[in-house]
């Protein structure tokens, strides 16, 4: 914060890093220390001020937020217009005027070169602060033109010590293991505590073998993954794919995202060559993006596609379990 304290803040930040590492948690504090009327010494929020007490609660004046996720809409050359309109205004409670836009990366291509204008002559006075779960999905333009701020996962004893304060002393849960399938992201651990996700992830792996043995068909796993939000389905074939690609380079178990699978994917990626698993991989990816940023876009019919791939990539009568 000491930037702030100075007054020199940048007039775009760019928070990037992994889902669950509190970026959007940052951006709130960040913002409410801006428009705070009493700062402390620090340089943050004195929560008790109506600047602060405005930020809370959503409806200070001199912020807008852009942040479509729940409806699944890409962010548009509308929003945009938005915050250039907004921060063109005159202050009416603080110094700063502010923006977020996250996610970052669900821009159209229209909103990104909108934005570029905004960024390249900024209106005085004026923050905006992008958020990203994947950088490389920005356009370099945009990227050049922030201030970056990189969210990296802490060592995972400390991020252990951490999820310990956070998790009912009942639960007997191995927390290194569960930091190592989430990427360390401590937020995206308890999550998946919270709303017991681990349970669903069991049942994935155990629909993919299963599916690959013909014992069940893709349409049936797809109603039961859609009772979830789809992105979860989705990260975990993700991931299943780039352990298999690691293990196809021979790289220790140890870095693997999902080790306590590691037989089942070694078993796997035997069936299926390397380009074919880049290429699958790329189509995940891109079906997540896609997912993320268009309203209009198909779940079942997206899931149940790649279901297919799965099908056609590893299907074999024999197959058991290693």
């Amino acid at each position: 914060m000491s930037v702030l304290a100075a007054r020199r803040m940048p007039h775009a930040l760019l928070l990037a890093g992994p889902a669950g590492m509190g970026k959007c948690i940052f951006a709130s504090k960040l913002i409410q220390a801006l428009t705070c009327e009493q700062p402390q010494n620090d340089g943050q929020g004195c929560n008790f001020c109506s600047g602060c007490y405005l930020q809370q609660v959503g409806s200070h004046p001199d912020h807008i937020k852009i942040s479509p996720q729940e409806g699944r809409q890409g962010i548009s050359v509308d929003h945009i217009r938005q915050i250039h309109h907004q921060l063109t205004l005159s202050a009416k409670k603080s110094r700063f005027k502010t923006a977020i836009i996250y996610p970052a990366e669900i821009m159209t291509l229209s909103a990104a070169n909108s934005l570029l204008k905004v960024l390249e002559e900024p209106p005085g006075d004026s923050v905006i602060i992008l958020i990203t779960n994947i950088c490389s999905q920005l356009p370099a333009t945009i990227r050049s033109r922030c201030q970056q701020l990189w969210f990296i996962p802490p060592p995972l004893e400390e991020a252990k010590i951490w999820l310990q304060q956070h998790v009912p002393s009942t639960q007997n849960l191995d927390l290194i293991s569960l930091l190592r399938l989430v990427g360390g992201a401590p937020l995206r651990a308890l999550k998946y505590i919270d709303q017991s996700l681990l349970s669903f992830r069991e049942q994935l792996i155990n629909d993919l073998f299963f599916l690959s043995k013909e014992k069940i068909t893709f349409l049936d796993i797809a109603q039961n993954w859609l009772k979830e939000d789809l992105e979860e389905p989705l990260y975990w074939v993700l991931t299943f794919a780039e352990d298999m690609i690691r293990i196809k380079n021979k790289v220790s178990t140890q870095w693997l995202i999902n080790p306590d699978i590691a037989h089942l994917l070694q078993f796997f990626s035997e069936k299926i060559q390397i380009d074919i698993l880049f290429s699958f991989l790329k189509r995940i990816e891109h079906d997540l993006w896609l997912w993320k940023s268009q309203s209009s876009v198909n779940s079942q019919l997206l899931l149940e596609k790649l279901l297919i791939d799965w099908f056609l990539y590893f299907n074999e009568d024999y197959c058991e379990y290693p």
